[in-house]
């Protein structure tokens, strides 16, 4: 096909002259005809059309919201769970109506947000990096492939049927050598805590995602505790509701670190209202953590108590440096 160009374009070059002279345009109307004709030619275009449209209308229509992931290779299994990709190159599997990834890894193939952009920016080679609320793995894939060569990658997730979602994400992916599963919750004591599992996921008539969640007690621990004997020079922290009591359970970790990074996402309205978190922040400055708030992958700021408590949701960098 590029020798048709080729050999098309170089017995047809004219010039102004030329142009204006009436000259007998057949044989460039024979070409476009042989475009159209060409069977391969408009299907692709027509496909290429149906995509464009159907990754904007996918979660409004219905007839598209099956057929984009099914063009992507997605495969169904039972109880509501699908495989589907990363980027077309790492398999996942994770619940259809997963309301944190779900749409965006089914029709788009990747996962847009501050905090993932933050974390797959920030990670590097040789590291020990630790996630709380690892879900069904989509950090710990990218990173992973980042750590393969050097590094390790500790995953932590408390809900029981999530985790093993995330142990054959693992698996599918030939990271078992690199990133070490942990099945327990994170809090600020050992025992037990109450953890939310979605049930369903649905978007009603006015576009509003409801989700249906059921009360799930698990076996928790501090990270103190759970990272005994082991050192972390980034920890992922994406559980908005109980960040504080992570951070608290920490305090060991931070102490003995000169160098610690914690990526932490904050939603002030997802947290106890017990919680005095003017008080949580400064106790963690006190132990010689600086705050910077993430605006993109690549760009952070400085910011302040003050200005955390009233942004109240948001990505904060919380970096301890000599």
């Amino acid at each position: 096909m590029d020798n048709f160009f080729n050999d098309y374009s170089s017995q047809r070059t004219f010039t102004k002259e030329q142009m204006g002279e009436g000259i007998n345009y057949s044989t460039h109307q024979s070409f476009i005809k042989s475009l159209a004709s060409n069977k391969l030619i408009s299907f692709c275009i027509i496909l290429s059309l149906v995509v464009f449209f159907g990754v904007i209308l996918a979660e409004k229509n219905k007839v598209f919201s099956s057929l984009i992931p099914t063009l992507r290779g997605e495969i169904a299994l039972p109880n509501n769970y699908v495989i589907t990709s990363i980027e077309n190159k790492f398999p996942i599997i994770i619940k259809k109506n997963d309301p944190r990834i779900g749409n965006q890894l089914r029709y788009r193939g990747t996962v847009k947000s501050v905090f993932d952009d933050a974390a797959l920016n920030f990670c590097m080679r040789g590291e020990n990096v630790v996630e709380i609320g690892a879900h069904y793995g989509y950090n710990a894939i990218l990173l992973g492939q980042i750590l393969k060569m050097g590094g390790k990658y500790v995953a932590i997730e408390g809900n029981p049927n999530v985790a093993r979602c995330l142990y054959k994400n693992v698996v599918l992916n030939d990271l078992s050598n690199t990133v070490e599963i942990i099945r327990k919750a994170v809090s600020d004591h050992k025992g037990t805590c109450a953890i939310d599992d979605v049930v369903s996921s649905i978007r009603d008539d006015q576009d509003v995602n409801n989700i249906i969640t059921r009360t799930v007690t698990v076996e928790c621990d501090s990270l103190n505790e759970i990272l005994k004997g082991q050192k972390a020079s980034l920890i992922l922290i994406n559980v908005p509701s109980s960040a504080f009591a992570v951070l608290k359970g920490a305090d060991q970790i931070i102490n003995e670190s000169d160098n610690i990074r914690l990526l932490v996402s904050l939603d002030a309205d997802k947290v106890s209202k017990e919680v005095d978190i003017r008080s949580e922040l400064t106790f963690l400055h006190q132990r010689g953590l600086k705050f910077y708030e993430v605006i993109s992958a690549n760009s952070v700021k400085e910011i302040f108590i003050d200005e955390i408590i009233s942004k109240k949701k948001l990505v904060v960098l919380m970096k301890k440096e000599k």
